[in-house]
């Protein structure tokens, strides 16, 4: 039996990842015994959000003895998009930075990576992207929305990361996805911090 929980939350992960691996395990009628990984995503995306799912990741991992698989945040996206989607166009896959760029990946026909994963300023979007029609998939789509080109096609049903699309990932790598990624944030830019002023001495 398969089993999956989505919440939308501002605050509180900390709090209720625990409990919900717990009832999906429950309701999957699984120990954890009985997996053969765990699955996680090192990002990019909020700075907090990733430091709390890759702690439940790694704790989980060591307390059940199981191996890691890590995939970042574009790759969850485009693991949920069917593969008779977007037949033969680049697909863009955009996350929603919170902070006015936009994390961009993308990807050839064949849903391979094409480059490297990029924070792109929203009036360079047009400049990222490849002549001719793009698929556009993530939560950051509405930034490509906004420039009004027919040439996109937007996924609109692609602008959430589900968990049953991550362990369907993984389970297609098999043990080629050990290691195969840090288990470490990918930020794709420097924290939001505000470092104290100097007190005169």
């Amino acid at each position: 039996m398969r089993s999956q929980v989505f919440v939308e939350m501002e605050r509180g992960q900390a709090e209720h990842i625990l409990p919900q691996i717990a009832r999906v395990m429950d309701e999957a009628r699984l120990s954890f015994d009985e997996l053969e990984a765990i699955a996680t995503i090192v990002g990019p995306g909020s700075f907090t959000g990733l430091r709390i799912g890759l702690a439940a990741a790694r704790g989980v991992a060591l307390a059940s003895g199981k191996k890691l698989i890590a995939l970042d945040a574009f790759e969850a996206f485009l693991a949920a998009i069917p593969i008779d989607c977007a037949t033969g166009l680049p697909i863009l896959v955009a996350v929603d930075s919170r902070r006015g760029p936009v994390f961009a990946q993308l990807f050839g026909p064949d849903r391979q990576k094409i480059g490297e994963p990029a924070q792109v300023e929203r009036d360079a979007l047009l400049a990222f992207v490849p002549d001719g029609p793009v698929a556009i998939a993530g939560d950051g789509q509405a930034a490509f929305a906004a420039l009004n080109q027919a040439r996109f096609m937007m996924l609109t049903d692609h602008f959430r990361i589900r968990a049953a699309a991550v362990a369907r990932a993984a389970a297609l790598l098999g043990p080629d996805g050990l290691d195969r990624l840090p288990l470490s944030p990918l930020y794709l830019r420097p924290p939001d911090v505000t470092m104290p002023k100097q007190r005169p001495l």
